[in-house]
């Protein structure tokens, strides 16, 4: 008995060990050792730049994932770069990018930018960090050639990186998933007027999503481009046209930016592809699913520079396809919430729409949220709420509600919260277009001319005015500039400062020609250069 007590208990020790080395090796990655540390002085960042994600990571520390058992001693290390706001650990925890490629027997490497550390960076600061983690890692690795997985604005500073902070002899080609190339729409949204008060309570006024607005990228994209090292690599390019779940934080993105054509929640098909670059695919991925190893098939035989790898058979967009489009049926509004004190929102509807799908953003949660028909009766609505865990919006909350057969007439949202709060309001409509914008992108003139234009066959042109916001990208709400116009509706706006962007908020409204008010609103941004 005791002899098998002694085996019994030594079993026991065998078994826990077992289960003891198991748990360590299934642990999360650690910072390789010695954990690299990033030095700098205190940055000094400008107002865009004063947001906070909530992260508390430090920037410039990297990681090395385990040596695969079957590792490809000729292939490239993968290098994954994170996007706005995010941390490394977005490729490994609720997430098999990490583990597909370690199986397919890949040395891999992940590294936080700036934006691991709570405050988002433009690709200027986050490429020259990451420019200098590339070189330390290649030397960690034994100077073996990298391959850049890089996703949603990582793509960005990644091109950043390598064409103008000499990354470029450490690394042999770059993949992006779903990075906004040419901007997002949404970025230009969560830098207006309207979402100033909602972007001050949330943290969003970062220097990262000023990057990625549509006209800075574009700016950036005319500078780049032209630079032999922006195109000294392969690059290959995946984009998603999939929204996520409905009443997910990338399906409420991809109801904003369906009128500017497929998108993956976040960034457009068309903006995720780099004019230097080949389009891999563009696949049913959101936001989220694209950073999976469920895109790793996709780009695999690209890994090594190998021209004879290359997935000619895709047909890259054309520039044409690229060419930003003004949404022409939307309307929006935003500002303050004070303490239990209930807000009204009008809302016009004229004949011409048939749906309209309402996304509320909140950055509280409301006491109470009511809304009226033109005759004031209240009207049973059970909006779907969801909490916004990433995209520009992110710690937001999202109330959609959808209306069908509305009667024309102005309709009342009406608001409560229990604390200090802030709101924007999107009102996408279908229906018939009324009223297109034009605008520039990117000037080195010190004003903008935004052209508006009616359908004179379905409003009536002397009843329509526009009223120009004009908002320093980062501003505070109460720096907003007003212009209003009712003549020819055009507008010329100035631009003070050289080297800032600009998101410009166009509000129409006027009389269909059955007499029914209506209103529209139109948001793009433009960079001033010097």
């Amino acid at each position: 008995m005791k002899t098998l007590g002694r085996i019994s208990i030594s079993l026991l020790l065998i078994l826990l060990f077992g289960f003891l080395r198991d748990t360590i090796l299934a642990q999360p990655l650690a910072p390789h050792p010695p954990t690299p540390v990033w030095q700098q002085d205190s940055p000094v960042y400008s107002p865009s730049g004063k947001g906070s994600n909530g992260n508390d990571e430090t920037p410039g520390e990297w990681y090395a994932g385990d040596t695969p058992a079957n590792l490809q001693e000729d292939a490239p290390v993968l290098l994954f770069v994170p996007g706005l706001n995010n941390v490394a650990q977005i490729f490994w925890e609720d997430n098999d990018m990490y583990q597909t490629a370690l199986d397919a027997g890949y040395q891999t490497a992940f590294v936080q930018l700036h934006d691991a550390g709570g405050a988002s960076a433009d690709m200027w600061e986050n490429g020259q960090l990451l420019a200098e983690k590339i070189e330390e890692i290649s030397a960690h690795f034994s100077n073996k050639p990298i391959t850049v997985i890089a996703y949603s604005k990582g793509g960005v500073d990644t091109h950043a990186a390598i064409t103008y902070y000499g990354a470029g002899e450490f690394v042999e080609n770059v993949i992006t998933l779903s990075s906004p190339h040419h901007g997002s729409q949404l970025a230009d949204l969560a830098n207006s007027s309207w979402a100033g008060w909602l972007a001050d309570l949330i943290g969003a006024q970062g220097e990262g999503t000023t990057a990625v607005e549509t006209g800075y990228m574009e700016y950036f994209r005319s500078i780049t481009d032209v630079e032999p090292a922006a195109s000294a690599h392969d690059y290959y390019t995946i984009g998603g046209t999939d929204w996520g779940s409905m009443f997910s934080s990338t399906w409420f993105g991809g109801m904003y930016l369906n009128s500017y054509g497929d998108n993956d929640g976040v960034v457009t098909a068309s903006s995720s592809h780099l004019p230097v670059g080949e389009l891999l695919e563009i696949g049913n991925w959101n936001h989220t699913t694209v950073r999976s190893g469920d895109t790793f098939p996709i780009f695999e035989n690209v890994i090594s520079d190998n021209s004879l790898a290359r997935l000619t058979q895709h047909t890259p967009i054309h520039e044409e396809a690229i060419q930003q489009k003004a949404p022409l049926n939307q309307w929006i509004t935003g500002g303050e919430l004070i303490e239990a004190k209930e807000k009204a929102l009008p809302i016009t509807i004229d004949e011409s729409i048939k749906k309209a799908n309402l996304q509320l953003f909140s950055a509280a949660p409301l006491l109470s949220l009511e809304l009226l028909d033109p005759t004031g009766k209240s009207t049973p609505i059970t909006p779907k709420v969801t909490e916004n865990e990433e995209g520009y919006f992110i710690n937001s909350i999202s109330h959609h509600i959808a209306l069908e057969n509305l009667q024309t007439g102005t309709w009342q949202l009406r608001l409560k919260s229990s604390k200090e709060n802030a709101y924007l309001l999107v009102a996408d409509y279908t229906g018939e277009n009324l009223v297109s914008v034009e605008a520039d992108a990117f000037t080195n003139k010190s004003n903008l001319t935004q052209t508006v234009t009616v359908d004179k066959s379905q409003v009536k042109p002397e009843t329509v005015k526009a009223t120009y916001y004009v908002k320093e990208s980062g501003a505070t709400p109460e720096q907003v500039r007003t212009y209003e116009n009712d003549a020819n509706l055009s507008q010329t706006v100035p631009l003070q400062n050289e080297n800032q962007s600009y998101v410009v908020t166009i509000e129409v409204e006027g009389l269909t020609k059955e007499g029914n008010a209506f209103k529209r609103t139109f948001i793009n941004s433009v960079y001033r250069a010097d």
